[in-house]
């Protein structure tokens, strides 16, 4: 399931670090919904959030500190491949609509409106894709509580992106650790980018990538994201290539 979320902003000041407050807008709206009753499925220590999210803002330009939006608009998009979890958060920020919330700079962004997007069935083994979101690949050392994050063009990138991948298999208890034999990345037009996540500077992609793999797996990737901090707001891609439906 995937949908659009549309808002309004108060003021044309953003915060780079504007993601927390995306994910601070999902969690006040799983409170409020069926009071609150869905909230420790999606936000509770150590639960696997199936779902991702990418944050477009139009006619934008970024300051060392902050985005200016001069037509005060901006959208997110949402997927997720449980359709249960596309519903609940769905209504839940259905709720907020017309409800200002607060942001840094004494801003507000407003949803006005959610609409439906068609997703795209996917029947060849090799698809054309560009990320809406930045491809994020972490790699954590639990010995000195570390994170290295990897762009496409960093030594130790393809090593690193297997492993978030078979981990990510591993929690979904869906699919099977073989499918990944032969899933393969291959860069098209792509390039490195610093995100500010968290206080955080992120190494991540963006750009357009070659897909080839399973059709299952290629259909849960694009559903439910790609890569690490996936319901952060990372690893969200369209298909621009490729056979569909």
């Amino acid at each position: 399931m995937r949908f659009k979320i549309e808002l309004e902003l108060k003021s044309e000041r953003l915060l780079l670090d504007y993601r927390p407050a995306i994910i601070s807008l999902f969690k006040h709206s799983l409170t409020i919904y069926e009071d609150g009753k869905h909230f420790s499925s999606y936000y509770e220590i150590g639960k696997d959030k199936m779902f991702t999210f990418a944050v477009g803002i139009p006619n934008s330009k970024f300051t060392k500190e902050l985005i200016l939006v001069p037509d005060k608009k901006i959208n997110i998009v949402f997927s997720t491949g449980n359709i249960g979890t596309g519903i609940v958060f769905f209504n839940a920020l259905s709720i907020q609509k017309n409800k200002p919330y607060p942001l840094a700079n004494e801003n507000t962004m407003t949803i006005k409106n959610i609409i439906i997007e068609k997703e795209y069935p996917i029947i060849t083994d090799t698809i054309d894709v560009i990320f809406k979101s930045p491809l994020c690949v972490r790699e954590h050392n639990k010995e000195n509580n570390k994170d290295t994050y990897y762009s496409y063009e960093k030594d130790g990138f393809n090593e690193a992106f297997k492993n978030v991948l078979k981990s990510q298999i591993d929690k979904s208890k869906m699919l099977s650790m073989s499918i990944l034999d032969d899933f393969q990345i291959t860069p098209i037009r792509c390039k490195k980018t610093v995100v500010r996540h968290h206080s955080q500077f992120v190494e991540a992609t963006v750009g357009s990538f070659k897909f080839t793999g399973n059709v299952a797996l290629l259909s849960f990737l694009y559903t439910n994201g790609i890569g690490s901090r996936k319901s952060s707001g990372f690893g969200l891609f369209e298909i621009v290539g490729g056979e569909m439906l």
